[in-house]
């Protein structure tokens, strides 16, 4: 039974989902992107995907960035942003490419993401035969917008966890929140990464 909430319905939940291949890119630019051009070179090569998100920015360091996108498994995943020569151009370095598979994937009906949270680590090891996946159960919290959820675990090894969040702001309550700061220090020792659109 799909999730109801007091602004619509989830209505494609999947678990273990292997139609799709999340593929993350972090790299650091050579300057913050004060100025929207590397964010809308992102945007720009999205083209016309479901729920696209745009260029994540560390908390920690406004020069280190990341973008996630979903490739159909088994099709060729072309060379993403690293292909954009104008993109290319802006960056200081590029990490190693990342592949995720999806362990649950949640949307809400009518409620497009708007504002994102990225959160990475190779900490942590993933087992199904020690902890299943299991349905979302429950509601979100009053007031929580939440549009979209994913979290992935790493393809090729048992370490690590992706987790996005993406929010409907335009249901949301205008309020001003200072941005967030640096991660806590546990969160650097474990080797968290927080990134944010």
């Amino acid at each position: 039974m799909p999730l109801v909430t007091r602004r619509g319905t989830i209505s494609d939940m999947t678990l273990g989902d292997d139609t799709e291949i999340f593929v993350l890119d972090e790299f650091r630019l050579r300057v913050a992107d004060t100025d929207g051009s590397a964010a809308a070179l992102v945007l720009a090569g999205a083209g016309g995907t479901r729920d696209p998100v745009p260029l994540l920015t560390s908390i920690d360091d406004a020069c280190d960035v990341a973008t996630l996108r979903a490739v159909p498994a088994g099709a060729p995943e072309g060379e993403g942003p690293r292909s954009d020569l104008a993109l290319d151009r802006l960056v200081a370095s590029w990490g190693p490419v990342k592949r995720y598979v999806s362990r649950i994937t949640a949307r809400i009906d009518g409620a497009p993401a708007t504002s994102f949270r990225l959160a990475v680590t190779e900490s942590g090891i993933n087992d199904e035969l020690v902890a299943p996946p299991a349905r979302w159960a429950g509601q979100p919290a009053a007031g929580d917008q939440v549009a979209l959820l994913l979290i992935g675990v790493p393809v090729g090894t048992h370490a690590g966890l992706l987790v996005l969040v993406g929010r409907d702001a335009a249901q949301t309550v205008a309020v001003d929140h200072p941005r967030a700061g640096p991660p806590p220090p546990l969160a650097r020792e474990l080797g968290v990464r927080v990134y944010e659109a």
